[in-house]
C-alpha cells in the first residue's frame, strides 16, 4: 500500500492517485480502491459512481497491465446521508479486510458521511 495520498504509483508517469493501492509483487497483483460519496440518493447513483471510478482509472490500470500486473479497480461508495452500498462488502473482501475491521470501517465511513453532509 502506498501511504502518501499525494504520490503517484511508482513506475508509472500517471498523475492519477488512487486513494488505496494494495500491491502483491510476488503475484503481480494490484487492487486500486477509491472512496466516493455520490450526492444523489438513488440506487443508479451507486452504479454511476462505480462506473465513473473504473473509467477514470482505466488508463492507469492499462499501464499497469502492460507491465504484467493483474489489476482490479473498485470504489467504496457511501451516499451523502450515510447509506452503505452493499457492493462495498465485495470490495472489502477483495482487499482481504477482516470482518471485524470491515464492520468498524463501515460504521466510521457512514458516520463521517452523515457528519460532513449536515
Amino acid at each position: 500500500m502506498y501511504p502518501d495520498p499525494n504520490s503517484a504509483i511508482p513506475g508509472t508517469d500517471s498523475q492519477l492517485r488512487p486513494e488505496i493501492v494494495i500491491t502483491n509483487e510476488d503475484q503481480k497483483k494490484i487492487v486500486m480502491v477509491n472512496v466516493t460519496v455520490p450526492f444523489e440518493n438513488r440506487t443508479p447513483a451507486f452504479h454511476n459512481a462505480q462506473a465513473q471510478k473504473v473509467e477514470k482509472y482505466a488508463p492507469l490500470a492499462e499501464t499497469l497491465r502492460a507491465k504484467g500486473y493483474q489489476v482490479q479497480t473498485h470504489a467504496l461508495i457511501v451516499r451523502a446521508l450515510g447509506t452503505w452500498d452493499p457492493s462495498n462488502e465485495r470490495v472489502l473482501r477483495e482487499c482481504r479486510i477482516g470482518q471485524c475491521y470491515a464492520w468498524l470501517m463501515q460504521q466510521l465511513m457512514m458516520s463521517d458521511a452523515i457528519r460532513w453532509s449536515i
